[in-house]
């Protein structure tokens, strides 16, 4: 009994002694950071700018395997007024002249070739070539007074190049021109229409193409098959333009007899008392394979004006009064 009271009062004794012991400190479990270990760069390497990053630049879209132009490869350009009226072409702001008139009544004969017969009278024979037997005759006159005149409508846009490569004269009358025009586009140092075609500020619907710089090969460039993929596009392009080319004259240069296979229409100007009949004839022959051929009396003089034959030459007077 003595034996039983002792083993129960040394329990006692070590139960009463682990609960007089402090209970442990119980923590909430925290996540630990997961530590990523670095190598340590050398004080070089720590000092050395972070590597630049270059962003290859977007290619330019491209259209039939030509790089396009970013818009704004060409720039606009404004008329040289003074040389303007010094050769009696029309301006915008001169509408009752003689000329104005007779060229509003020519291109009342020009717009129905152009356009297609069906709905919407879109321009599907829109490509025209102005030129003469032999130089002097009028043909760059002509081809200014057109596309002005021709601008002038309101749904109608004109594009005016100057084919003539070798005696350029279009960029005389338009002041802002850059140098690039034609010959670029055809030797390849400009891929695409748009980066040498240049709006005239003072008439909103035109569009002008220079000639561009000398080019000993531009003679062969335009009777090549890009000139004729060029004419192509222009046409295809631009459904609701003219299109006005100012050929060199057809008996000085062999070119125009080439270029009249990419053509709609032919605008010979016949300057009166210039050419004899023979030359007439001849570059007739010339461009034979010409879809269509119309002759233009120009400088006739004031005695053979007749109301039959006014939409097709101007006043003598006119060119006498601006050489004066």
């Amino acid at each position: 009994m003595s034996e039983s009271m002792e083993r129960l009062n040394l329990i006692q004794r070590a139960a009463k002694r682990l609960a007089d012991q402090p209970a442990p400190e119980t923590r909430p479990a925290v996540e630990q950071p997961v530590v990523r270990k670095e190598p340590v760069a050398s004080p070089l390497q720590a000092a050395a700018p972070a590597p630049r990053v270059e962003r290859p630049e977007a290619p330019a879209p491209r259209v039939n395997g030509s790089a396009q132009p970013a818009a704004g490869g060409s720039h606009p350009v404004r008329l040289n007024l003074m040389r303007i009226r010094q050769s009696q072409i029309v301006t915008p702001d001169n509408t009752s002249s003689t000329t104005y008139n007779e060229f509003r009544a020519i291109k009342r004969k020009l717009i129905p070739m152009a356009r297609s017969t069906g709905v919407g009278g879109t321009m599907v024979n829109n490509l025209f070539m102005v030129t003469s037997a032999l130089p002097g005759e009028g043909k760059t006159f002509t081809a200014m007074n057109l596309a002005i005149s021709l601008a002038a409508e309101r749904n109608l846009n004109v594009i005016l190049i100057d084919g003539d490569v070798v005696r350029s004269s279009l960029e005389a009358y338009f002041d802002g021109a850059n140098g690039r025009g034609l010959t670029e586009l055809l030797n390849g140092k400009c891929q695409d229409v748009n980066e040498v075609m240049h709006r005239c500020v003072d008439v909103p619907n035109l569009r002008v193409i220079f000639a561009g710089k000398h080019d000993a090969g531009s003679p062969e460039l335009l009777a090549s098959k890009r000139m004729a993929d060029i004419s192509r596009d222009l046409a295809t392009r631009y459904p609701d333009r003219i299109i006005i080319i100012d050929a060199p004259p057809v008996l000085a240069a062999a070119e125009p007899a080439a270029l009249v296979a990419h053509m709609n229409h032919v605008i010979m100007v016949v300057a009166a008392q210039q050419p004899s009949r023979h030359h007439v004839e001849e570059a007739l022959t010339r461009i034979s394979s010409a879809r269509n051929v119309m002759m233009l009396f120009n400088k006739s003089p004031q005695w053979r004006h007749t109301s039959a034959a006014s939409y097709y030459y101007y006043y003598r007077k006119d060119s006498e009064a601006a050489s004066g």
